[in-house]
């Protein structure tokens, strides 16, 4: 009997602590194993990812918060957020914004007319048509007084915007304080931002004003300018595309055509010039030379070929867990690993980046989970 009862307690275990994978059977979905055993019925319009002991599903137009049990914990919703922090930001159906936390609780007592994500500890939420910073307790950092900002604090500040004029707001609700002739260009990364100073130049007794391209840090101090390539400072000359990641950001210059595009390190070290580039995720980066007879390449973060494309992509993705999703010329989506080797055959109508050992993908018309083996959790 007592071999029975361990027996029972074990597999009950086994089930409790099972990785829940979204599934699909025919159009309706669940949740399985790793095994592909159902877990929570295939009774939902789509399913999502657990985050903690919580999951959104849908339902009749409808998303809701369930448990590991199938069980309903939240409301219906129109929107939800991703859970950051603890905490993730819903839209009820009649429009109004509140938080939970990851038992689908309330977390405080505050609703508004929109709410982000939390990032750093904080969150961007409206009220009354302006925009205010709140932390995890829903205390006000800054109460609403700008019109629009980016999404997220990264680095310890927030871009802000007012009445047309651009901010950084650092994560006491404060703005920082900049002279006239520094305007921010971007939003900080890495703990840098980009920024345009202007400054002042006497010719003949004739002043004449020039915005150059810099980049300062988290303490306002210019640490990046005077952008020498081939003996030529392009400071006058270069515009910032995307702010620092994984050590790179991305520059570009107007050519006759169009535009030329760099990736600089922090130590102003330029990578050649490309006429397409992107951050690809995973230390690695975008390389195409030429507009007709392109090349496409993937380069590591010392500017080195990692891998070239024998056939050009119509679109990349982003790397996840060391995949790159990809689309060949047939419209076809797979995946390759960074020296262009096909890992999972090019089969797919859409595929999303991998996280955590899964990605979402698109086959016939219907969307579907699978692993890293191009193991696939849907019928």
């Amino acid at each position: 009997m007592k071999k029975i009862i361990l027996i029972v307690l074990f597999a009950s275990l086994v089930q409790m602590n099972a990785q829940l994978i979204p599934c699909r059977a025919g159009k309706k979905w669940g949740y399985c194993d790793t095994g592909k055993i159902v877990r929570i019925r295939t009774e939902f319009d789509f399913t999502d990812f657990f985050s903690g002991d919580i999951a959104f599903v849908l339902k009749d137009s409808l998303y809701h918060g369930i448990n590991k049990k199938g069980e309903f914990i939240t409301p219906g919703l129109k929107h939800h957020g991703v859970f950051a922090d603890g905490l993730c930001p819903i839209q009820l159906a009649d429009g109004t914004c509140y938080y939970i936390n990851e038992k689908g609780q309330v977390a405080f007592d505050h609703k508004f007319a929109a709410a982000e994500n939390f990032s750093e500890g904080l969150a961007v939420v409206s009220v009354n048509k302006k925009l205010g910073i709140i932390n995890t307790k829903g205390e006000w950092v800054r109460e609403p007084n700008f019109d629009t900002s980016s999404l997220y604090f990264k680095s310890g500040f927030l871009m802000g915007v007012s009445k047309g004029k651009y901010f950084y707001i650092k994560k006491n609700g404060k703005t920082l304080a900049l002279p006239d002739s520094i305007q921010p260009a971007g939003i900080f990364s890495e703990n840098l931002a980009a920024v345009y100073v202007t400054k002042t130049t006497f010719i003949g007794g004739q002043a004449t004003k020039t915005t150059y391209l810099e980049y300062m840090d988290t303490g306002a101090r210019i640490v990046i300018q005077h952008f020498i390539i081939d003996s030529f400072d392009y400071s006058g000359y270069l515009a910032p595309e995307r702010e620092f990641r994984d050590g790179k950001a991305l520059v570009k210059a107007r050519n006759q055509i169009g535009w030329d595009y760099y990736y600089m390190d922090k130590n102003a070290r330029f990578s050649p010039l490309y006429s397409t580039a992107k951050h690809l995720g995973d230390s690695f980066f975008l390389g195409v030379i030429g507009y007709y007879m392109s090349e496409v390449r993937i380069l590591d973060s010392n500017y080195y070929v990692s891998g070239q494309f024998q056939t050009k992509p119509l679109q990349l993705g982003e790397f996840g867990d060391g995949l790159l999703p990809f689309c060949d010329k047939e419209g076809k989506w797979g995946y390759m690993n960074s020296n262009c080797k096909i890992i999972i055959e090019p089969v797919y109508n859409a595929a999303f980046t991998f996280k955590n050992g899964y990605a979402f993908v698109a086959k016939n018309g219907l969307q579907g989970v699978i692993d890293t083996k191009g193991k696939e959790y849907f019928q």
